[in-house]
């Protein structure tokens, strides 16, 4: 008797990527909490993103209803980077107390986040977050500050760290090859991993409430049209290694 066994290969979850307009308006009254929870008013807010107060207001109103407006994916993402960092200097501020002295004295290691010149971007206690801005900024993370003479480059980063990390440099060589066109990159890094617009910052944040986890097939994919732009080829479909040898082994 011949057995036929069918293998099923296994497949990533992915997140809901494509946002309702009502999944934009909670969202956007998230990050109005987050700013106004670390003391950012919204007046304060409306003048980060060149915009009145009240069309902030308009934009948290209920879907449906006359003031309601739609926030741009622009605006929103101005937005959530100015609530991240401020979430972000707050979770820093205990490890900057001045004790005995004018200089503050750190228990932990200090990272630095430099740019693609090797100029500091930023300086912070959590790893993760400098590594995520020198990503954004081309460059790499260096140790300012440790106790431990020993401690010269950042812990080791898990499967899931490293792959955030391969999608953010990855998403700035796409935004340099389209110079100062952001939304066509942004439309064809969407494209790409079949997402909407409105989710692409989550995809490259370390503040874990708004994260949204890239997957290995995003990553490779994301890669995959960085070569083809590079190389002054059209993008081409990506397919896995794995899909590419199944459809090899049926030509035989």
């Amino acid at each position: 008797m011949d057995l036929q066994i069918d293998v099923e290969l296994p497949q990533e979850v992915q997140p809901n990527c494509h946002l309702t307009i009502g999944e934009i308006t909670a969202h956007y009254r998230d990050v109005i909490s987050v700013l106004e929870a670390h003391g950012v008013s919204q007046e304060q807010a409306a003048a980060a993103v060149s915009l009145s107060p009240t069309t902030l207001t308009a934009y948290g109103r209920g879907y449906g209803t006359a003031a309601h407006r739609t926030i741009p994916a622009a605006t929103l993402d101005r937005l959530r980077d100015t609530a991240a960092d401020a979430y972000w200097r707050a979770a820093a501020d205990p490890f900057r107390a001045e004790v005995a002295g004018d200089q503050p004295l750190y228990c932990v290691p200090i990272w630095h986040a430099l740019d693609s010149w090797g100029l500091l971007k930023t300086r912070h206690p959590h790893p993760l977050r400098a590594l995520e801005v020198a990503d954004k900024n081309g460059g790499w993370v260096r140790v300012g500050w440790s106790a431990d003479p020993l401690t010269e480059k950042l812990p080791e980063l898990d499967q899931y760290a490293a792959l955030r990390s391969r999608w953010r440099k990855s998403a700035r060589r796409i935004y340099q090859a389209f110079g100062n066109d952001v939304e066509d990159a942004s439309a064809l890094l969407c494209g790409i991993a079949d997402y909407c617009r409105y989710s692409l910052w989550q995809f490259s944040t370390e503040y874990r409430p708004w994260r949204l986890q890239v997957s290995l097939s995003q990553v490779l994919q994301l890669e995959a049209a960085c070569r083809d732009l590079e190389a002054g080829d059209e993008i081409e479909p990506y397919e896995s290694d794995m899909r590419r040898a199944m459809a090899d082994l049926e030509e035989f």
